[in-house]
């Protein structure tokens, strides 16, 4: 994928130039149960402006029913068809596979839900003839499932897993997550599985089968929503409300790069100036970064501290000058934005 010149200018709201939001859900819309500050206004108001929203969600242990409750619950009324999850998309990826299969289930209520609604005939033991081996997660996952499915995948059946996300956070800190445990059935059988979820194309397909564009995804993750975007040839909007910093984003590779850039969902309503280079200067809204001989420096529009949205503007032109000269420090640009930041 070529480099990107991105955090894009916005001459109209995002909100104004889409149809449809393909929306990451933890990190963005909530953290667990809590609703991120601002989140709901901002979906409600959007909502209210015409853009559609569908949510995407790699947690395979929870139906698309329940999303939409806990969805509902914080504020934002969500009908079960505006989620989509890695569950339901490997699934419908089973289906699409082979139609009516007997489908060996790692995973619990969830997936054997998305099975069955995709008229799939969920089986547990590699002795039961699987068409093919379909594995999620649930926190119930033990040896004996994985130990079902490295059976039947090391006899060739077919594997599609929901997605490889390796660490999830949980109120305790960081846990296995779906993909560690599939790399489990990976080591002992030396194959490899089809994924679903985000960054994966069949997640996205199935959400852009229920909408109309032009789409925008968001997210806060480069890895699984970013790079899904950008697989799929898709704009993308990072929130920094979740997993990634702006620190990450400086050293983000290509494919991990969004389109445009947000502090929080209150982007969608926020238009954008250019940044400009001249050579060794990068120049947005006042804000100015130059490059010396080994670091990057950021200096701001005037002596007055910054506004939250004018932090963003210089956000922006960081990426800008980073990504165009990886050779140089950030450091001293970065601890700078940092400093203002702390004053919001």
């Amino acid at each position: 994928m070529p480099q990107q010149q991105q955090p894009a200018r916005t001459e109209l709201s995002l909100a104004q130039r889409f149809a449809s939001a393909l929306i990451d859900l933890d990190g963005v819309v909530y953290h667990g149960t809590t609703p991120v500050a601002g989140a709901v206004d901002a979906l409600t108001s959007a909502r209210s402006a015409g853009l559609r929203t569908l949510f995407l969600t790699n947690n395979a242990s929870r139906t698309p029913h329940e999303v939409a409750a806990l969805v509902t619950e914080l504020g934002l009324p969500t009908a079960e068809r505006d989620v989509v999850t890695s569950a339901h998309a490997a699934a419908a990826l089973a289906a699409r596979r082979i139609p009516g299969a007997r489908a060996l289930m790692v995973g619990g209520v969830a997936m054997k839900t998305a099975l069955w609604e995709h008229g799939l005939t969920p089986v547990h033991k590699a002795d039961d003839d699987p068409d093919l081996v379909v594995q999620g997660f649930a926190p119930d996952v033990d040896w004996r499932q994985l130990a079902e499915a490295a059976y039947a995948v090391g006899r060739g059946v077919p594997w599609i897993v929901t997605n490889s996300d390796i660490a999830v956070p949980r109120e305790g800190g960081i846990a296995p997550g779906n993909g560690a445990l599939a790399e489990a059935v990976r080591l002992a059988t030396g194959a490899t599985p089809e994924f679903a979820g985000k960054p994966y194309e069949p997640i996205y397909q199935e959400a852009l089968s229920r909408t109309s564009g032009p789409h925008l995804v968001i997210g806060d993750s480069l890895d699984t929503d970013i790079a899904g975007g950008n697989r799929m040839g898709l704009p993308s909007l990072l929130v920094l409300t979740g997993i990634t910093t702006l620190r990450d984003l400086l050293i983000a590779p290509p494919y991990h790069r969004p389109t445009y850039l947000g502090l929080d969902l209150q982007e969608l309503f926020h238009t954008r100036e250019s940044v400009t280079h001249d050579g060794y200067r990068w120049i947005c809204a006042g804000w100015t970064v130059s490059a010396s001989n080994h670091d990057l420096t950021l200096r701001p529009p005037s002596s007055t501290v910054p506004t939250r949205t004018q932090l963003l503007d210089a956000a922006r032109t960081l990426c800008h000058a980073a990504w165009a000269r990886p050779d140089l420090e950030t450091s001293k640009a970065l601890a700078t934005w940092q400093d203002w930041s702390r004053l919001h």
